[in-house]
């Protein structure tokens, strides 16, 4: 299909502009590694679900805009719309998000801090007479455990001589 020189110029701003939505998306995606930072494997996984996904919107693009014929301008346009984010919005992009992550991190452990004072002022108060009745309670416990296995000693010390009486009156 022969495209006219009006098709061709939207269809390179249409690249250019994908371009630079797939790069702000793939930044997205590095925000999220930045806020929750994981494993090498699922890097990889990222990038390759990110680039798979890529790959079938721009041919799904290219089938409806130019017939599914892939021209060379229109990958020149997505490379450069991403080489375009990444040379100029990508670092404010990046900064922003930083210190919005920092920011909303700083707000949950505040909040999470104003919640737990409470708690943490009555175990203040209650810490010395709770520790110690967990030490009392731990001798206790030491000295019925001690006595207990001598009870299970002198109980089983009874059953061994009851079944040898039993043994002999079946003899």
């Amino acid at each position: 299909m022969i495209l006219s020189l009006h098709a061709q110029a939207q269809l390179f701003l249409l690249t250019v502009i994908m371009g630079g939505v797939m790069g702000l998306v793939y930044d997205g995606l590095r925000v999220f590694r930045h806020a929750f930072p994981h494993k090498f494997i699922w890097v990889q996984l990222e990038d390759g679900l990110f680039w798979l996904t890529a790959v079938f919107l721009v041919f799904g693009v290219m089938l409806r805009a130019s017939s599914g014929e892939i021209r060379f301008f229109s990958i020149l346009g997505l490379l450069g719309g991403m080489g375009l984010y990444f040379l100029t919005l990508s670092r404010w992009v990046i900064a922003v998000s930083d210190r919005i992550i920092a920011l909303v991190k700083y707000i949950t452990v505040l909040f999470f801090r104003i919640l737990s004072t409470p708690f943490h002022l009555v175990w203040l108060l209650v810490r010395r007479p709770v520790l110690k009745f967990g030490r009392f309670c731990g001798k206790k416990r030491k000295k019925l455990l001690q006595s207990m296995k001598l009870y299970v000693k002198m109980k089983l010390h009874h059953l061994h001589i009851d079944w040898k009486i039993v043994r002999r009156k079946e003899k």
